[in-house]
């Protein structure tokens, strides 16, 4: 048998039943039963074959000798070598398998996580969450520009007859150039018959508008713009003409005590408390909302 030119594992010169493994240069010790080679393991020229499927040759000092492993069938994938100590790169799967599941890890693939802390949307007890502040803030506007020009519609000319005093006495003092003119001209020129009744006019507008729309839509056009509603806190659904009445009443009660002279200074006070409540209420009620036992919600309310 002619001398190998490159290390591997070839048969041994000396006994024909195993391998002896060649390092380059001479023959060495390690040798290897030829039993567990396969039928068609004659090593060829510059081949290297390493019994164990990767494991390098004992050499002396090291172990003792190791039998090779079997050849891969063909269309099988190789065998993966056992582990050695210390970290090892997980089996690649074969084809339709999926990748290896690993402790911990979340089946189907990635899932985000939760987070603690999440603030609790405020909501009526069955669960229908409560509009925010600045939406009552939004829909009131809206509600008063619409309010303010039926106001003008249908009682400007007492608000005009009102103050008409006011307006002659400013028109004298101009055409007559002395500034002690202006000097008249005081809170007593306003005619307060004419300024009440047009007050009068703005409360039943006020109380009208609001039960007109809450007992047939459950939303004033300036709400329905805002996409909220008023509802029972117990219950949805669109309120009676009763339960709108009840809520309406503060409200324009105050508007209408608002005229009166001085002591209408206390009442457009609680007016205007009644409208900031919602914004520290933990049930986001207005005064006339505790009331009537009402909540203002996000969406529309179901007819029953």
């Amino acid at each position: 048998m002619s001398t190998p030119t490159t290390p591997g594992w070839y048969d041994d010169p000396e006994d024909d039943s195993q391998l002896r493994y060649f390092d380059g240069v001479v023959w060495s010790k390690h040798t290897t039963p030829r039993s567990t080679r396969p039928a068609t393991g004659v090593a060829q020229p510059g081949q290297q074959q390493f019994p164990g499927q990767g494991h390098p040759p004992q050499y002396p000092g090291q172990g003792g000798t190791q039998a090779p492993s079997p050849s891969p069938v063909p269309g099988q994938a190789p065998a993966q070598p056992p582990a050695t100590g210390g970290w090892s790169a997980p089996p690649t799967p074969q084809p339709g398998q999926q990748n290896p599941q690993f402790p911990g890890s979340p089946q189907g693939g990635w899932n985000a996580p939760t987070y603690g802390g999440v603030q609790r949307v405020a909501t009526t007890p069955d669960g229908q969450p409560l509009a925010s502040y600045w939406q009552r803030v939004g829909a009131f506007i809206l509600d008063g520009i619409i309010q303010f020009v039926l106001m003008l519609v249908l009682g400007g000319w007492f608000l005009f007859k009102g103050f008409e005093p006011v307006w002659d006495e400013l028109v004298t003092a101009m055409d007559s150039g002395d500034p002690g003119a202006f000097d008249r001209i005081t809170a007593d020129n306003v005619n307060f018959g004419y300024i009440l009744a047009f007050g009068v006019i703005a409360a039943v507008i006020t109380f009208g508008y609001a039960v007109f729309f809450l007992s047939r839509t459950g939303a004033t056009p300036g709400k329905a713009a805002v996409g909220i509603s008023v509802r029972l806190r117990d219950r949805p659904g669109v309120l009676s003409v009763g339960d709108a009445a009840k809520r309406t009443s503060l409200q324009a009660g105050l508007s209408l005590l608002g005229n009166i002279p001085l002591l209408g200074n206390l009442f457009s006070l609680v007016a205007l408390v009644d409208l900031l409540w919602p914004a520290w209420d933990e049930r986001r009620q207005a005064l006339h909302d505790k009331l009537a036992r009402t909540n203002v919600v996000v969406g529309k309310q179901p007819r029953g």
